[in-house]
């Protein structure tokens, strides 16, 4: 289950994190959540950060600049 649960993580789009961090963001500041609560959401959130973190950073290494004689290059 352990398995699943990382490639569910891993297959996930930067749009789907970002979503799912909005989503913690409301919970946690809703008036009838316990600090428990509060405090499991924060966790999730910081862990869907770090691999968002993660994912830009793939995709600024594979970004690519078109140069002025119309070739691809990487920045």
């Amino acid at each position: 289950m352990a398995k699943k649960k990382k490639e569910e993580i891993e297959s996930k789009s930067i749009e789907e994190r970002f979503s799912e961090i909005e989503e913690l963001l409301s919970k946690m500041d809703s008036d009838d959540i316990s600090l428990e609560e509060s405090f499991e959401y924060y966790k999730k959130g910081l862990d869907e950060i770090k691999e968002s973190y993660k994912m830009l950073q793939s995709m600024e290494g594979e970004m690519l600049k078109l140069t002025e004689d119309g070739e691809l290059e990487e920045l």
